[in-house]
């Protein structure tokens, strides 16, 4: 009986353990992606694109783009070795492809026709711009102007709702899949590590009865 409690005593421990190295790393990739999602976005040469066919173009396809990489990512995430941490990586990622895809638009649509919103339109007040209207805050320091550029925001603004619900949802899921499916593994582990103990705890169990059969 004493045995099968500190068994079990063990194996919360070890669960309890965080892997230090593992979050850090992941933290670490988490950043980087961020980071690299912007150096790109910086290089992108901007078109100029100032008309509604234009913008819906290249949102269509930049959105195809990222449901792409959304799919791929919660494959990934399901059967990534430290799932949760994946999600996160992931969720970086989408979100930041999302933000820099409508900056870019933003950016162009004010290069093609100046005066589509209410102040000038860097790449820099791009992501800024394309993160307020993500997170509906509404600061109103950069408002749309034009009908085109009224309409890519609101597209924006439906589009970051939907992706975050679903995004959320999805990789939660996946994440629990691939904790679920790395469970069976983890207890073979802590048994084959645990076994030596069991194995010393039952010889001496043995010994002592050996020594004392009637138990007093």
């Amino acid at each position: 009986m004493t045995g099968g409690v500190g068994d079990q005593s063990a194996v919360t421990a070890k669960r309890a353990r965080l892997p230090l190295r593992p979050i850090i790393e992941g933290i670490v990739r988490s950043v980087g992606v961020v980071a690299a999602t912007l150096i790109i976005y910086g290089l992108v040469p901007i078109n100029g694109e100032s008309s509604a066919r234009a913008a819906a173009l290249t949102a269509m396809l930049g959105i195809l783009s990222i449901l792409v990489v959304f799919g791929r990512q919660v494959t990934r995430v399901a059967h990534h070795p430290q799932p949760i941490l994946a999600a996160v990586e992931a969720v970086a990622l989408v979100f930041g492809m999302f933000v820099c895809l409508f900056a870019l638009l933003y950016v162009s649509m004010e290069e093609g026709s100046p005066g589509s919103f209410s102040a000038a339109m860097t790449k820099t007040t791009g992501v800024y711009f394309s993160t307020t209207v993500l997170a509906t805050v509404g600061f109103g320091d950069i408002a749309p102007v034009t009908d085109t550029a009224r309409t890519v925001v609101t597209i924006q603004m439906v589009l970051g709702m939907v992706l975050f619900g679903t995004a959320i949802k999805a990789l939660s899921y996946s994440a629990r899949v691939g904790v679920k499916a790395r469970q069976p593994a983890e207890v073979a582990a802590l048994e084959a590590e645990l076994a030596p103990a069991r194995g010393a705890q039952a010889g001496e169990a043995s010994v002592t009865e050996d020594r004392d059969p009637s138990g007093d």
